[in-house]
Order: structure tokens, then C-alpha cells, then sequence
């Protein structure tokens, strides 16, 4: 990892928080983002059906396809409490409490749905790349994190005003429920989303643009070893100066002996000199 000529992290600072980093590290959050495509005719009927209330989409990921029955009930539930229609991407058992607004699909078109007019939030499970792609569209959250970086990524989004995280554990069909509305009805949602989208989108040029500059940049410079910092070549001692850490030691112990031995040396030549004071004075 040490030997990597440039990064090209998965963020940029409409998602990050503000820090320090290296010259070689290069930023092109969202580089799969695209604007959206049309949505099937099926799709695309259930979703105008859904009048002025919009639609939720729904998804946990490609990783997640299947829940235990108890959530997918209480998940059921929960959506078919709120005025939205909803579109589920969900593999696993079709849930019994399912309401007449939710539709569940194998797979659903992501980003295109994200990117239509009539959405109105996105309950995920906080992957980098769906969060993302709500940036691009600006669209608010519903973070339900499972593993990974999921939880630290719906605590950017928090922290920013743009999403409310409900724990999959501890979570109650009014507590989703509660969560969907909140993101829906509170404006100052939809608001920071559209001003986190407006950081996304104000780049100097956009992130796929910029990691092909980047990376022909390092090729035309063999490697850009002036954008290289040189903690990596250094050793794992000399990086983290136990070097320096050990000779301060030593001159400290050296010290400290020097001036113990001093002090023995000290005593012992008063009390000789003492006890050559007492003879003489017997």
C-alpha cells in the first residue's frame, strides 16, 4: 500500500468532514453517479399513481438480499403506514403485513428512481455508492447501517442535516415509520440534501473527469514522485521516531545514573568525612 503512486478516495467533502491530506490523495466521490434514465412503463405507472405524495425508495444493498421474517413484518408494516408508495428491492420472502402502496421487486433501478421527480426519500442501509448517487439528486435519508463503513457514512449524513438513522436491532415499525416522515414533512431535510447535491455538483470538473486526469497525469510523470511524500520510505520505527524516542531515553536514564551515582558519592564522602571528625575529636 505504501508503494501506491496516487489515491483516488470514494468521497469528497460534500460527504467528508474537513481535514489534512496528502498531495497524491485526489477525490472522486460519486464517479458512478449518472443522471437518471426513464423507468420501465410498469415502474413508471405505480409511480405517478402515487398523486402528490411522491414515493419512498427502499433498498438494503446487494449484500443484504435477505432479512429474517420478524423485520421484513415489522418493515412491511411500518411502510404501509405512510401516504408514499413505495418501492422495495427486496429478494427475500415476501412479507405477510405488506401494505397496497408497497411494491417489492428482485431489483429496482436505483439511481434512476432516486433521480425522479416524485421522490421524496431513501431508506438505506448507508453503502457509499447509494449514498452517492442520493447526493447526486438530493434526495434525504433513512439510514438503517448493518456492518462495515455503513454506520460511520449515515453519521456523515446525520451530522449534516440530510438523513435520521434508525438501529436495525432495536428498531420498532413506529420508529421507521416515525423516521420516513420525519425526513418527508421537516423541509430542513430536503434542504440540506439540495445544498449538500449544490456542493457535489460545483466541481471543477466532474469526479469520472477528474480520476482520468489524475491517473494519465501519474503516467505522464512516471509515477509522480513529487506528490509522493517521504514517510514512505521511511521504517516503521523511523516513522513512528522510536529512534529519537530511544536516544532521549537514553540520555535520560544516562542522566539519572550519573546523578544517583553523584549523590552516592556525595554521602559517602560525608559520612567519611565525619567519621574522620569524630576520631580526631576523641
Amino acid at each position: 500500500m505504501s508503494r501506491a503512486d496516487i489515491w483516488l478516495m470514494r468521497t469528497y467533502w460534500d460527504f467528508d468532514f474537513p481535514r489534512p491530506f496528502l498531495p497524491n490523495f485526489k477525490f472522486v466521490g460519486g464517479i458512478h453517479c449518472r443522471p437518471a434514465k426513464p423507468l420501465p412503463d410498469d415502474m413508471e405507472e405505480f409511480v405517478q399513481s402515487s398523486g402528490d405524495d411522491g414515493i419512498v425508495v427502499f433498498t438494503l444493498g446487494t449484500l443484504i438480499n435477505n432479512i429474517n421474517s420478524e423485520k421484513a413484518n415489522l418493515i412491511a408494516s411500518a411502510l404501509a403506514q405512510i401516504p408514499q408508495k413505495v418501492l422495495w428491492g427486496y429478494r427475500g420472502e415476501k412479507p405477510e403485513t405488506r401494505g397496497a402502496n408497497t411494491r417489492i421487486y428482485d431489483w429496482i433501478p436505483q439511481n434512476d428512481l432516486l433521480g425522479h421527480p416524485k421522490t421524496r426519500a431513501f431508506i438505506t442501509h448507508g453503502g457509499t455508492n447509494g449514498i452517492y448517487e442520493a447526493i447526486y439528486h438530493g434526495v434525504p435519508m433513512v439510514g438503517i447501517p448493518v456492518f462495515a463503513d455503513q454506520p460511520e457514512n449515515m453519521v456523515h449524513m446525520k451530522s449534516k442535516g440530510a438523513a435520521v438513522i434508525v438501529d436495525l436491532k432495536s428498531m420498532t415499525t413506529e420508529h421507521l415509520r416515525d423516521a420516513v416522515n420525519t425526513v418527508i414533512n421537516i423541509k430542513s431535510y430536503k434542504e440540506n440534501a439540495m445544498r449538500i447535491s449544490s456542493i457535489y455538483h460545483d466541481r471543477p470538473m466532474d469526479p469520472l473527469n477528474e480520476a482520468v486526469f489524475w491517473i494519465e497525469f501519474t503516467m505522464r510523470n512516471k509515477g509522480a514522485k513529487h506528490l509522493r511524500v517521504q514517510a514512505h520510505e521511511l521504517t516503521w520505527y523511523q516513522y513512528q521516531s522510536l529512534d529519537v524516542l530511544a536516544f532521549i531515553l537514553a540520555v535520560v536514564l544516562l542522566f539519572i545514573f550519573l546523578l544517583v551515582k553523584t549523590c552516592r558519592f556525595s554521602f559517602w564522602w560525608s559520612c567519611c568525612r565525619m567519621e574522620k571528625t569524630k576520631r580526631k575529636a576523641e
